[in-house]
């Protein structure tokens, strides 16, 4: 072996990886991007969380103290727990006759865990001996598993992830052999093709979503309280969403490489910022605030609340995942097709 050729083929190497300055970033920066956002996304307690008060007791004046917990007062139980039902806060708190009634909305367990952590660390401080009672969750079940909260984010995540791949990797390779080119000398304008891709994916798509729907709620046996239908509706748009993503991407690279660099840039945030792994609550205000403009934040929130709380359009967290789903795949459509023409 000739180790002198062996080190200038490295060299040479070395050379035109560090003369590409997009294989840099994807070796060197996105590896620190992506720790970072684990170590901030993973792992921290849930922050401003509104709890409703109901009676006077010394253990609901220290918790008014709690960092994590933004407590209100009522004077009426009934209406108190409408507010929860509704999503406008994640528990009541009631002091009635010598004890405590936690009523919860359980369908986010680590939230649900924040508060129980904040009312007992109260309770050791203030009335050690002072019975806690946990009445039967507003939403979600008395006992809820990690992977019930979990699940919805994963169908998100599954959805978007393979269409985003499916559809970037497709039309790259389109490119490549040829058949983007043979279209447009034939007449054929860049949203036809586009619309046409769509069109052949989206069928593959009702397939996806439909397996994946089909799997956690049969074979894993996760809640199901709210419609199959408009489940099943808002995964087909995201999905959707996803491959107008892919397009767009598409048009940015010039092999399936150079694609996959692109798209594994936007796969860990959506991951770690989404509320997929932890709650978006748990999230630092910057990062809380990026984590609004991804598609897949709404999508999760609404899946779980589908899910999880057996709501339908009717509730704005629902029909704003909608919207918002639909305004970014309208958006990615546009700004590939635009791409497209200056490519072509």
């Amino acid at each position: 072996m000739n180790w002198g050729r062996v080190k200038a083929i490295a060299s040479r190497k070395f050379s035109s990886i560090r003369r590409d300055k997009r294989m840099f970033v994807f070796i060197v920066i996105m590896p620190a991007i992506q720790i970072l956002l684990f170590g901030f996304a993973i792992g921290a307690s849930p922050t401003d969380l509104e709890v409703i008060t109901v009676g006077e007791h010394p253990v609901i004046d220290k918790l008014a103290d709690s960092e994590n917990l933004l407590i209100s007062e009522s004077n009426d139980l009934d209406d108190a727990r409408a507010k929860v039902e509704a999503g406008e806060a994640w528990a009541v708190i009631e002091a009635e006759n010598n004890s405590l009634i936690v009523h919860l909305d359980a369908s986010n367990q680590q939230i649900m865990q924040t508060i129980m952590g904040e009312i007992r660390s109260a309770l050791e401080e203030t009335a050690p001996a002072l019975p806690l009672e946990m009445a039967e969750p507003i939403h979600g079940e008395e006992n809820p598993e990690f992977i019930d909260f979990l699940a919805p984010g994963i169908m998100v995540l599954v959805c978007f992830m393979f269409s985003v791949i499916l559809t970037t990797m497709a039309f790259v390779g389109e490119r490549n052999d040829g058949t983007l080119d043979r279209l447009f000398a034939a007449g054929v304008r860049p949203s036809e093709v586009l619309l046409g891709h769509l069109g052949a994916f989206s069928i593959i798509l009702v397939g996806q979503v439909s397996v994946v729907i089909a799997i956690a709620v049969g074979v894993f046996d996760i809640p199901m309280e709210g419609s199959l239908i408009l489940l099943f509706a808002l995964g087909l748009l995201l999905g959707w969403a996803a491959m107008c993503l892919g397009l767009f991407l598409s048009t940015k690279a010039k092999s399936e490489f150079q694609a996959m660099q692109l798209v594994m840039p936007i796969l860990f945030p959506v991951l770690l910022l989404s509320g997929i792994l932890w709650p978006v609550e748990a999230l630092p205000i910057i990062l809380r605030e990026i984590s609004m403009v991804l598609p897949t934040t709404w999508a999760s929130e609404a899946f779980r609340s589908i899910m999880m709380r057996g709501w339908g359009l009717s509730s704005p967290v629902i029909w704003q995942a909608f919207l918002v789903v639909f305004v970014f795949g309208i958006l990615m459509l546009v700004a590939a097709t635009k791409s497209l023409k200056v490519r072509s």
